[in-house]
Formats: C-alpha cells, structure tokens, sequence
C-alpha cells in the first residue's frame, strides 16, 4: 500500500481524524504550557497556582496520551 500511494521510507499515513486530533492536542499542550509560564511568572505565585498550574498542564498531557497513533502505512 505505501509504494502504490507514493510513500517514502522515511513516511507514515495516518488517517485525517488521528492526525487533526494530534494537531488539536499538541496545540492545546502548547497554549497550556505557555500559560502556565505566563501566570507562573508572574508575581510570587502561592502553592495553590503552582496546584492550579500542575493541574492544567497534566490534563493537556492526558489528552495528547488518549490519542492512538496507528498508522494506515508505513514507508518501505
């Protein structure tokens, strides 16, 4: 199937839906990893926002961990 779609040995096809959830999820990481920077930086933050800042990275990480990444074909 590779060969027949043109893939390259260093290439993978993943389905449309897999690939916009890892978009979406990486984005997602991204922006909350920012934003924790942003509020951590900012002033002398407590225990609670460094709680509160944990918190939030965390659930972007399960959210990029709950996506199964498998490929439909794999280069040669």
């Amino acid at each position: 199937m590779a060969g027949e779609r043109g893939i390259g040995p260093d290439e993978v096809l993943l389905s449309r839906r897999t690939w916009e959830r890892l978009r979406d999820a990486l984005y997602q990481l991204e922006a909350a990893s920012e934003d924790v920077a942003m509020d951590l930086m900012a002033g002398r933050p407590t225990k609670a926002e460094y709680v509160e800042a944990l918190g939030h990275l965390s659930a972007a990480v399960r959210d990029l961990q709950e996506i199964a990444v498998e490929p439909i074909a794999l280069g040669d």
